[in-house]
């Protein structure tokens, strides 16, 4: 059994008071880190990155989504498919599992900064309806950008994401924007959401993974209008 946690630190900077919250935090085996600078994440692993370009100005060593492992990482994907928005997707196998880090953008991306070439969900739904993923010792992480149950959200893109998940169990009902997926072939427990304060605006998420056939829990989401 091993730890995984997930996390946004909106660009929390490691000298900074913020920062030093997050390093504080990262004790697992395996973290996927959102909008994050690499080198807020532990010295004593191994990194994967998304694509430095995600759309809007880069700085060096940032990333939308980030992903770190005590053991090493092998079969590495930074595109997902060509057909989503890029530097938002990271993929490798590490422990025996593939691990794919997402961070999906905002219903306002490209709207009313970056290029402004966008309507308000057309990224997010062109990054969610153009990924599909192998359901066999898979671990899908990271910022959705949609709360699970359904909130206010439009339908389609609510079933969209629904859709890409289809097959596989999710772990993070009722705790926010970040989420946890994991394939039927995998099991976990002590699934907690991690309050975060005002050093971000996402609280975290931590579980412990076994490899043991989970069947008690659906991947279908609740549909909760409010």
């Amino acid at each position: 059994m091993f730890k995984i946690s997930c996390w946004n630190s909106d660009w929390a900077t490691p000298t900074s008071k913020r920062g030093k919250f997050f390093i504080d935090k990262f004790d697992s085996d395996i973290i996927c880190l959102a909008e994050g600078y690499e080198n807020l994440l532990p010295k004593d692993g191994y990194i994967i990155s998304s694509h430095e370009d995600y759309g809007y100005k880069t700085k060096n060593g940032r990333r939308k989504v980030i992903l770190w492992s005590k053991n090493k990482w092998t079969d590495i994907d930074q595109l997902g498919s060509k057909e989503i928005p890029s530097g938002r997707f990271i993929s490798g196998v590490t422990s025996g599992i593939r691990i794919i880090g997402l961070c999906i953008p905002w219903r306002f991306a490209h709207v009313s900064t970056g290029r402004k070439d966008r309507k308000p969900w057309e990224d997010h739904l062109s990054f969610i309806q153009n990924l599909s993923f192998s359901n066999e010792k898979t671990i899908i992480l990271g910022d959705f950008n949609q709360n699970i149950p359904k909130k206010n959200q439009p339908e389609i893109v609510f079933s969209s994401l629904n859709n890409m998940i289809d097959g596989f169990n999710l772990l993070t009902t009722n705790m926010g924007l970040i989420h946890i997926v994991i394939s039927k072939d995998l099991k976990a427990e002590s699934v907690k959401k991690i309050a975060t304060g005002n050093n971000s605006d996402h609280d975290g998420i931590s579980c412990s993974i076994d490899f043991l056939i989970s069947c008690t829990s659906s991947s279908k989401l609740e549909n909760n209008k409010s």
